[in-house]
């Protein structure tokens, strides 16, 4: 005999409790194939990663996991039964080498979201009427001190205006003559 483990996911239009009906009919189908139960864990509804009309675009599904002893040729006829009914929208079977491993519980659908989840942010405070990022609109504004801001010293303010004179007047030409002639 060797280890097996299958993954059902069963419709969620199946109804509550029809969910313990058809875990009961899969442990029973297991035993009468020559199959020994180890564990089955519920897993409950789930979100499904993907949805397509062969799982009848469902968004959801109940998920069960059997962990089970059985010789390989009862693994066929157990494959035959979850193809044909019409509650089962995929189920895995995988041979498992070695013992079993149990998970005590499985992590909620949205644990990685919430773990990666941005801080939400609080009000800014910046000592001031708040302005986008690009600063004040004009340069009264900015002399003012009306942003929050202090004004600029005079003193620099004029020594920018003075460079701004200075390049808009135009230079004067210098002409030398040389004396190679």
């Amino acid at each position: 005999m060797r280890n097996y483990e299958l993954v059902c996911i069963l419709d969620p239009q199946a109804g509550e409790g029809q969910y313990d009906q058809l875990v009961e009919k899969y442990e029973a189908l297991l035993g009468e194939n020559g199959g020994q139960v180890v564990r089955i864990d519920n897993w409950g509804l789930r979100r499904l990663a993907y949805t397509s009309s062969s799982l009848k675009n469902r968004h959801q599904g109940y998920y069960v996991l059997y962990q089970f002893a059985a010789e390989p040729t009862a693994i066929e006829g157990l494959e035959q039964t979850l193809k044909l009914d019409e509650v089962v929208l995929r189920y895995l079977v995988t041979a498992v080498e070695g013992e079993f491993i149990h998970v005590p519980q499985l992590a909620a659908d949205n644990f990685l979201e919430e773990a990666f989840a941005r801080p939400t942010r609080g009000p800014r405070d910046r000592g001031g009427p708040h302005r986008d990022s690009r600063g004040p609109r004009d340069r009264s504004e900015a002399h003012s001190g009306v942003s929050g801001r202090e004004a600029p010293d005079e003193e620099i303010v004029e020594k920018v205006e003075g460079v701004e004179e200075a390049e808009e007047a135009p230079e004067e030409a210098v002409v030398q003559e040389s004396d190679d002639s």
